[in-house]
C-alpha cells in the first residue's frame, strides 16, 4: 500500500475522505492534519525517507493560512513528495496558484471520487493531473500567461480568485499604484477593458 497524507481542517470532510480512500483504494492514509504546523512539524520528525508519504492532498485555506504556501514548503524541503491540492475552489486563479506552488494535482471537492483516485494514480505515476473539466480553461489560459512578467502573472492570478486592488497590494507588500499599473498591463495583453470583462472572458472558458 502506498502512503498518503491529508490536510484540511474541515473535520468532517477529513474523516470521510479518509474512509472512503482506505475502503475504496489501495492507499494507506497514515496521518492526517487540520493545520499546516501540524503536518509541518511531522515530516520533520521522520528520520527515514521510506516513512515519507508519497503523496499529501492538502486544501487551498487552513485556518486563515494558505494551503499554496505549505505546497510550497513540502515542495522545497521534501521534494520527493508529491502534493495534490483538494479545493471547494474551481476559479482558473487558484488552478493557475496550484502549479505556481509546485502541486501536482488540483481537484474540486465537487468531483467525483473516481477522478480524485484517477488524479492521485497520475500523480503517483509521475504525471500531473487537472480536473477534467478544468482542462480547456487552463489550456486557454496558459496560451496568455506566456506573455506576462511573473508579477503580472502573480497579479493575475489574484485578480481570476476575485481579489481586489486592494487585496492584492497587502498580500503583496506592494503600492496600489503598482497593482493598478500592472493590472492596465494584463488588460492590454488580454484585450479587455476592465475587470469584468477580463473575469468573463476567462471565466466563460
Amino acid at each position: 500500500m502506498e502512503k498518503l497524507f491529508i490536510v484540511d481542517d474541515h473535520k468532517m470532510l477529513l474523516n470521510g475522505l479518509k474512509t472512503y480512500l482506505e475502503e475504496n483504494s489501495e492507499w494507506d492514509v497514515a496521518k492526517t492534519f487540520t493545520s499546516q504546523a501540524e503536518c509541518l512539524e511531522c515530516l520533520a520528525q521522520i528520520q527515514n525517507p521510506c516513512e515519507l508519504p508519497k503523496i499529501i492532498i492538502v486544501d487551498v485555506q487552513l485556518r486563515g493560512e494558505s494551503g499554496f504556501d505549505l505546497v510550497e514548503r513540502i515542495t522545497k524541503n521534501w521534494p520527493q513528495i508529491k502534493c495534490i491540492i483538494y479545493s471547494m475552489y474551481d476559479t482558473p486563479g487558484y488552478i493557475l496558484q496550484a502549479r505556481e506552488s509546485g502541486a501536482k494535482g488540483y481537484i474540486s471537492k465537487v468531483a467525483s471520487e473516481e477522478e480524485l483516485l484517477a488524479a492521485l494514480k497520475n500523480v503517483l505515476d509521475g504525471g500531473e493531473y487537472i480536473e477534467k473539466r478544468m482542462e480547456k480553461t487552463l489550456k486557454n489560459l496558459d496560451s496568455v500567461i506566456s506573455s506576462f512578467s511573473r508579477q503580472e502573472k502573480i497579479i493575475f492570478e489574484k485578480i481570476l480568485q476575485g481579489k481586489t486592488n486592494k487585496e492584492i497590494a497587502g498580500e503583496l507588500f506592494i503600492s496600489s499604484h503598482s497593482v493598478e499599473n500592472y493590472v492596465s498591463f494584463i488588460y492590454d495583453k488580454c484585450y479587455v477593458k476592465n475587470r469584468a470583462e477580463l473575469i468573463q472572458k476567462f471565466q466563460n472558458n
